[in-house]
């Protein structure tokens, strides 16, 4: 019995297979690359929290904004290594760190704390770490989250008020 085989289906496959993994390697470089970029963020921010810096302290108000803000720039020789500010208003206060390596925004830590009308305590943790501007991990909490609005305002707001040293300009940084 004679029977023909249409080759063409068989050789298409066969042809698309190394291309799919090639592309199923690339997406598994993906997170290891963000993995490995994240882990020199964090060897950074240990590096530049075992140096001894100099460091200058700024008070600022801003109606709506914070009662009592402090920013306080810390510097590895002339370069901007770590900014912490801090806040309150009503019935909740926050600290944020913000971490710079090569004059660029690397990573940030917040901690806002405050309380509801019925005394309740409630704290909220945010990481946030970037390369190049580009957001590659989001955590609240310990736990991973998309970037949202208020991550991608966290990018913004490290590079204003790393610029602000130099106009003393906090509340305009800092109170979008």
């Amino acid at each position: 019995m004679n029977r023909k085989i249409n080759i063409l289906p068989l050789m298409t496959l066969l042809c698309s297979l190394p291309f799919a993994k090639v592309s199923a390697q690339q997406k598994a470089q993906t997170p290891a690359a963000g993995q490995a970029d994240i882990n020199s963020i964090r060897s950074e921010f240990k590096r530049i929290n075992g140096l001894t810096l100099r460091n200058e302290k700024f008070t600022y108000e801003a109606a709506g904004c914070t009662d009592d803000g402090a920013v306080q720039y810390f510097f590895n020789g002339k370069e901007i290594v770590k900014i912490i500010e801090t806040g309150a208003i009503g019935d909740g206060s926050w600290t944020k760190e913000y971490y710079y390596q090569s004059g660029k925004f690397i990573f940030s830590y917040e901690v806002a704390v405050g309380s509801s009308a019925d005394g309740q305590d409630s704290k909220i943790e945010h990481r946030l770490y970037v390369k190049d501007g580009k957001i590659l991990r989001y955590l609240e909490d310990q736990k991973e989250i998309k970037p949202d609005s208020e991550a991608e305002r966290g990018v913004r707001v490290a590079e204003k008020i790393r610029n602000a040293y130099t106009t003393k300009e906090f509340a305009k940084a800092l109170c979008e």
